[in-house]
This record gives structure tokens, sequence and C-alpha cells, in this order.
């Protein structure tokens, strides 16, 4: 017999976003005793919208994780419509069913668990899918990649953008000897002149004064204050608008006079990682396949030398050591990207583009394992981040050594025991246009073809775009996607068509060159290309060389 309830016990899931299945109602002394189990014993972000007798019995046992709630209830819809309850009853064994080691490597519709086969058959709509792998005889981990989310964008997925972007560099800010006593700007009037005072704001603007100094208006969720940093300041010549930074200073009137300018950084790794085998990866980028200006001939001596094809008995003895390849952006020119580029096509449709593309990558032997991000002249959306390549690239998702991110991502690459292996970032490059021009000691130092400059500056920002205007993207109620959120071994870009290797605190920033003679729409804007230059990078000894197949 179905019990009474209290429509107080429907009103507190209901304020909670929880809606109630019928059937709970059948459960003995069901309460509001059991909303408490469904926010304790869940224990993702991501909560499911409709609660059932299925999920109380279980959250009663044991805490769950890691689920896909849209696809577990479109599982269930499925089942009591008769269509289908196999997804369904995979979703509650994997929940609440002890299951065996051999059962626990099967794959199942969870978020982060999936092998790779299984994770292009799921959902477009997940926006982020964390720790695939590619099998194959040396590890590679495709930690962070992001998917397209279709839905219209509102005014509280910007907020929710901005406010993680806060909230995340504050911390690390926080953490800061010298933030300790930070407080908020609005507390900050109430301090006496003369009064030393430490800040944590966003840059609204910036200008110089007469007097050559940096007038910033800085602000926090509290107000905004104006702040005065001196031209011999360290750092302060790095500012750009809307990033989040440290200052301390003396309060005078409505102005805070900076002695110190903190930025989020990324602290000193005091050992540089190297692995036991003998490894290397190679990071290429800006291919531009379809160009009448590719340089199809030297890339095909590139793949020859992949394939153990060369003169040079050192450099045969080198390609047999690699065993990743890294494609960082631009891999085709596209279509329509720059006025007039239909005329140097030598490939007109984008479809062609990647079939030839991957008729290319298919010429690489098997046991190189290939990871390949698009850019701003791919078939994805020009908006960061963009998702992996899809509807025309069929020919390349069937190439069993090629694994498609999006851009950007996260791999991790020879993990093994207790090494942690290398954590890799790829970031195509989209946003260095806007640092090249508008932050001076960078403009100044070669712009355009400092690439390691940039790479730098996006390091200590702990940000692929730090600058509202620098490039485009789309928000996301799953937070901002272009934060460095942790420090990567090796960083690597394309874009910018001029090949760099550096290194800051430890980190490796690699930047590739292009495989495309320079157009003429690269001459009027002032690009100074470099050709077929290819970083290798050594796993084992933590070195880079540049080869050079020009």
């Amino acid at each position: 017999m179905k019990q009474v309830y209290s429509q107080d016990v429907v009103d507190s899931f209901i304020k909670k976003g929880f809606l109630l299945s019928p059937d709970v109602f059948e459960e003995k002394d069901f309460n509001t005793t059991y909303l408490n189990l469904v926010n304790t014993k869940i224990l993702s972000k991501e909560k499911p919208v409709v609660i059932g007798s299925d999920l109380l019995k279980g959250i009663s046992k044991r805490g769950i994780s890691g689920v896909n709630w849209i696809e577990f209830e479109k599982s269930k819809v499925l089942c009591e419509r008769g269509k289908t309850n196999k997804v369904y009853n995979s979703f509650m064994e994997l929940m609440f069913h002890e299951k065996s080691n051999e059962e626990q490597t099967v794959p199942v519709p969870v978020s982060g668990t999936m092998k790779l086969e299984e994770q292009n058959k799921n959902s477009p709509e997940q926006i982020q899918i964390e720790e695939t792998s590619l099998e194959n005889e040396h590890s590679l981990r495709v930690v962070k990649s992001y998917g397209h989310e279709s839905k219209p964008r509102e005014l509280k997925d910007f907020v929710y953008h901005y406010k993680s972007r806060y909230e995340f560099l504050r911390k690390i800010l926080m953490a800061r000897q010298e933030l300790q006593s930070t407080v908020s700007i609005k507390r900050a009037f109430s301090k006496e002149n003369g009064e030393t005072v430490s800040l944590i704001g966003l840059i609204y603007n910036k200008r110089k004064t007469k007097n050559g100094n940096i007038l910033v208006n800085l602000e926090d969720p509290t107000g905004n204050i104006n702040v005065i940093f001196g031209t011999s300041l360290e750092g302060v010549e790095f500012l750009c608008v809307d990033e989040l930074i440290g200052v301390v200073g003396k309060k005078h009137d409505n102005f805070l006079y900076v002695s110190q300018l903190i930025y989020p950084d990324i602290p000193e790794k005091t050992e540089i990682k190297k692995s036991k085998q003998d490894i290397c990866g190679v990071f290429i980028s800006d291919v531009h396949i379809g160009s009448n200006m590719f340089m199809e001939n030297k890339f095909l001596q590139f793949i020859d030398w992949l394939n153990g094809k060369h003169e040079d008995k050192k450099m045969v003895a080198l390609s047999k050591k690699v065993k990743y390849l890294f494609v960082v952006g631009d891999v085709v020119d596209g279509v329509g990207i720059y006025p007039n580029q239909d005329k140097e096509l030598t490939i007109p449709n984008i479809k062609g583009q990647y079939d030839r593309c991957a008729e290319f990558l298919s010429m690489i032997r098997d046991d190189i394992q290939i990871v390949l991000c698009p850019g701003n002249h791919d078939a994805r959306r020009i908006a960061e981040p963009q998702p992996p390549l899809e509807r025309y690239a069929g020919s390349l998702k069937s190439l069993k050594n090629l694994v498609l991110v999006s851009n950007p991502s996260w791999i991790n690459v020879l993990a093994e025991g207790d090494f942690e292996g290398f954590d890799i970032l790829l970031y195509h490059g989209y946003s260095y246009d806007y640092y090249a021009a508008n932050i001076e000691p960078i403009a100044q130092n070669g712009g355009y073809d400092r690439g390691d400059l940039i790479m730098k500056f996006l390091l200590q920002k702990r940000h692929m775009a730090p600058a509202h205007a620098s490039t485009l993207f789309v928000p996301s109620d799953k937070g901002d996607h272009l934060i460095i959120d942790k420090v990567p071994d090796i960083f690597a870009s394309g874009h910018i068509h001029k090949s760099s290797v550096s290194k800051y605190r430890g980190v490796t920033t690699i930047v590739s060159s292009c495989w495309q003679y320079k157009t003429d729409f690269q001459e009027r804007v002032g690009h100074h290309p470099e050709y077929c230059k290819v970083p290798v990078f050594d796993f084992k000894t933590g070195e880079t060389t540049i080869l050079d197949f020009e």
C-alpha cells in the first residue's frame, strides 16, 4: 500500500534541484533523511535530476561517483518504455554491484573510464573527457579533451566561466607568503594612510600616467581601487587587462602605491623529469595540406625519416626511438579562412583535404602513436576550446594509431609503476597574435617570432588567454577550460609558423614551424615563417633537438 507522505518532503527535494519518481513513495519510511543520503553518497559534482527507488536503495549501501547522469536517465526512459534495458542494467551493475577485478576492466558508460573506441560512441554533449587511453606498448592517456556542448549560452554561463577562473587563480595567489594578509578591496579603504595593504584583484583597465607610471584599476567582488605601479617594479611591463594579480603596497587616500607585484605563475621544478625508457616524441604543426604552398616533398621526407629511411645512420637510429607524434593544429589549410584563399588551394574542399591528410599519416609506421588537435584552419569552430575533429575527418578516424583530441588538451605518456609519466599540454596558439602585438616587452623583442616569450608569459598568468579579447571562447558551466590548472612537463604549440624550444622553471616549451611556404596573406601581415623544423623531445634525457628537413 502506498504510504502517506508530507508535501514538505517533496518541497525539500525540489529546493535542492531533485524531482521525485512516484515509486519512491513505495519505500518504507521514506522521508527527508534520504535527501541527506543523495547529497552525501553521490560524490560527483553533477547530480541526477530524477530520484527513483532504484537510486535510493543503492545509495543506502554505498557511495557512487563518475556517472554520466544524463545518459543514465536516458537509459532509464528507454527501459521504462520497453525498448531496451541493456544500458540501464549496465549502469545499475556499475553503481551498486560489487564486481570482480576481471569484470571491472569491461568498458562501461561512465565519464572518465572508457577506452578510446568507446569514447567516440558516447554522447557528443559530454563536455569533458578524462582518463581515456590508447592501447599500445607505450603508455598514452588523454587526460583532458573537451567535447561539443550543444546548448544556447546564457548570461549565467559567462558568469560561471569568469567566477571559476577567479576562484582558481585566487587560491594559487593566496598560497603565496606575500599575500597571507590579503583583504578585500572594500576593507582596504578603511585602512589608515601609509598602512601596508595586500590585495588580489582583476585588472579592469590600465594606462600610463604623465610621470610614466602605470595606473591600474583593480577590482574584486567587493569593489575597485586605483593602484599605481612604478616602471622600475619587476614584471610590471607584462601586465595585461582581465588577468588576476596580487599586489602589496601602501594606501594613500583612494590609491594604493604598489611595492610588490605577484603573478599566479608556476612553481620552479626542483628536478627535471626523466624516463627510464629510451623514447622520443616529435612535435609538428601547421602542415596546411591542400594549400598550393604545401611543401609536400619535404613532408614526405619527414615521413621517410620516421620510417627509418635516411642516409645518415644516426638519423635512422634516432627515428627508431620515436614512439609519439603530436600534431598541434592546422593540419589542413581549410576553406574560407582568409580572403581569396580559394585561389591558393590545390584541394578545394575540406573533406578532400582531410582524406589527403589521412593518406600521409597512414604511411607512418604503426608503432608510432599520433595525437592530433585542431587549429584555427581546421574544420571546427574557431572559438576555444575547439572540440576534436569530427564531421569531415572520417578518414582520419579510421587510423588505429591516431587519436583526435581537442584544442587545448592534456596528454600523459610513459606513466608506469611509481613513475607518473610526462604531462603534455597541447594548445595551437590562436591567442598568441594578441600578446605578440599588445604586450610591450614581447612586441619589442621579436613579437610574432618569439613564441618562447609568449608561452612563458602565459605560464606566469596560468592561463592560455588571460585577456578577454585575445581569443574567441565558448563559456561552459564546467568552468574555464583555458586555465593552466596544473604544471605541464611539456607545453607545445604552433600557429606562429616559427620554431622555438625553451625552458621556463623546468617546463619545456615547444613551438613547431610550418610546412607551407609564405602566402601572399602572410606577406601582407608581416609574418616571417620558418619551414620544416621538427622538435624531437628525448624522454630519457629531457632534452630537445630540432631537426631541419628544409
